[in-house]
């Protein structure tokens, strides 16, 4: 496959996710510009450093790093890739504005369902978005530094059906940079699918007292109620007619296991006292499966020990 230019390429959000992926962007030769709310300093002088952890460590470091501490700075983008977190959606829209000119597409890597509503609210129902939902697990560890330990997939997809020509650009752009790429058949699809992992293990490791992945797995009640929380995930996704099967999820325990002492995004941000993601991957699907008359219990239960935990 050959080099696909995405053009002039912003990205925001350079935590463990936009780091990563924005980083293999770059060193494959897309023309990434890097926008920091925190770190700049440390990215003019050091750069970008990322490692994927595989048998055979991937590392590399960005050094001079396209980085900027205002949007102003690099002006309208072809692509605007938004990484960060949810929970910064409403105070995003003034950094963003600068970047999106009459022709930008978007990429959202966000967690959970609501994100490209909320873009196609703030930018119009004509823009190109995209969504990309990242099977992978990465981690901030440093100030601009990003380890991956399971360099998974990203599914795209787009709300009004198959990938379209833009769509499949950035996804070919993603291959050349040596990530696994699937196309899904609508967004829907993947939306339901990713929170199959995210709900049950980002939300678990928080209520049970801050453990990682690992430990759920050793706990016969901690995996009692991750498979209740999949099963209600996937009784909700098939009144949407999204059909997820039981093998899907019964992968969901497998991938797990060799993930190790894993410690998802939210159970990171809980640690470190910042705002978890409660309402993109808890409350928005326990919302839309109510709307269709689910009964989901065990998400109810877990979105309530959420947010007693605030």
């Amino acid at each position: 496959m050959g080099f696909n230019s995405l053009g002039k390429v912003g990205l925001v959000g350079v935590g463990a996710v936009g780091g990563f992926y924005g980083g293999l962007l770059a060193r494959s030769g897309q023309d990434v510009h890097f926008l920091f709310r925190s770190d700049y300093e440390f990215a003019v002088k050091n750069g970008l450093k990322v490692t994927t952890c595989l048998d055979e460590p991937d590392r590399f470091r960005l050094n001079p790093l396209q980085a900027y501490r205002f949007a102003e700075e690099i002006g309208h983008c072809d692509w605007l890739i938004v990484a960060a977190k949810a929970t910064a959606n409403q105070n995003l829209l003034e950094a963003l504005q600068p970047l999106v000119g009459s022709s930008t597409s978007l990429l959202t890597l966000q967690n959970g369902m609501g994100n490209v509503e909320f873009l196609r609210n703030a930018f119009g129902s004509d823009r190109r978005i995209v969504g990309g939902l990242c099977f992978t697990c990465s981690n901030r560890v440093a100030p601009c530094e990003v380890e991956n330990y399971f360099p998974g997939y990203v599914q795209f997809g787009e709300s009004e059906g198959p990938l379209s020509r833009e769509g499949e650009q950035v996804m070919k752009a993603f291959q050349y940079a040596g990530i696994s790429c699937q196309a899904a058949d609508s967004l829907e699809d993947a939306l339901w699918r990713k929170l199959c992992w995210n709900v049950p293990f980002n939300g678990l490791t928080v209520t049970a007292g801050g453990i990682t992945t690992d430990l759920i797995l050793q706990d016969k009640e901690l995996t009692r109620r991750a498979r209740c929380l999949m099963n209600e995930i996937q009784a909700a996704a098939a009144a949407y007619e999204v059909m997820i099967e039981d093998e899907f999820l019964e992968w969901q325990f497998e991938l797990t296991l060799p993930m190790g002492a894993y410690k998802p995004s939210s159970l990171l941000d809980f640690l470190a006292g910042r705002e978890v993601e409660i309402e993109s991957i808890f409350g928005e699907p326990l919302r839309r499966g109510t709307r269709v008359n689910v009964h989901m219990p065990e998400l109810q239960r877990l979105y309530g020990q959420l947010n007693g935990l605030k």
